[in-house]
């Protein structure tokens, strides 16, 4: 059984929106809590604050707390997904249409992904979501129902088990790396500061294709994706 922890970074009427976190085996979630726990109290962060990817960007975090959370993510066992949208890209307005309508199709995209993910482990999954407001929650709730019974265009999601968990970040871990994996990669898209260096760090724990290798499509959805000539993406590889 897997545990996918998922945060969004920014708003979904940004121009740039991202919806990710990770996948973890429930019985190696004590493993990863020991071993973060063991990271923040040598880095010297206080057990009960929440660290936030948020915290690494404006300053409330010290650089050699960053450095060292960014440095422990990449050790421990976890295959990060995360879709980074483009909404005000005309032509896909019906992925597009309204903030709900955005943040379904990120979610779309990142069930999609932990559907194979979880074939491929020969595993089934839950996830787990940052609570937002109590409507949104509840109407994102029918809708991932709905595309469990109904399925996506591209797959069916029966390795998914139930509906959608949802949580408050500072009262779950998972919910606070989540946050540190999906506040990067999508920062990274903008090639500014620590931020691409630490996707970068992030990278090999991507999931991938289990045949090629590949992580774009896979562990990292963009869209509309690299071969729109209007989009303006990053390269996950960090050419340009």
């Amino acid at each position: 059984m897997y545990l996918l922890f998922l945060d969004e970074s920014e708003t979904p009427n940004d121009d740039v929106f991202a919806l990710g976190g990770f996948a973890v085996r429930a019985d190696d979630w004590h493993v990863l809590r020991e071993r973060w726990d063991d990271c923040l109290a040598t880095a010297g962060w206080p057990a009960e604050k929440e660290l936030k990817w948020s915290g690494t960007a404006n300053g409330d975090v010290p650089p050699s707390v960053a450095e060292a959370a960014y440095e422990c993510l990449p050790t421990l066992d976890i295959e990060c997904l995360v879709t980074v949208l483009y909404p005000k890209i005309s032509g896909h307005e019906e992925f597009f249409g309204s903030d709900e309508d955005t943040y379904s199709t990120a979610l779309m995209f990142i069930a999609e992904r932990y559907q194979r993910f979880l074939d491929h482990h020969d595993s089934y999954g839950v996830i787990v979501l940052d609570s937002r407001m109590r409507e949104a929650d509840d109407r994102l709730r029918r809708f991932f129902t709905r595309m469990q019974r109904e399925g996506t265009p591209f797959t069916e999601l029966e390795r998914i088990v139930d509906g959608l968990l949802f949580g408050p970040s500072h009262f779950s871990l998972g919910l606070q790396l989540a946050d540190l994996v999906v506040g990067c990669t999508r920062a990274a898209t903008f090639r500014f500061g620590d931020n691409t260096r630490w996707y970068r760090g992030l990278e090999p724990v991507f999931a991938r294709h289990p045949s090629t290798g590949r992580v774009e499509g896979v562990g990292l959805k963009v869209f509309p994706d690299s071969r729109s000539k209007e989009s303006k993406l990053f390269d996950p590889g960090g050419s340009g």
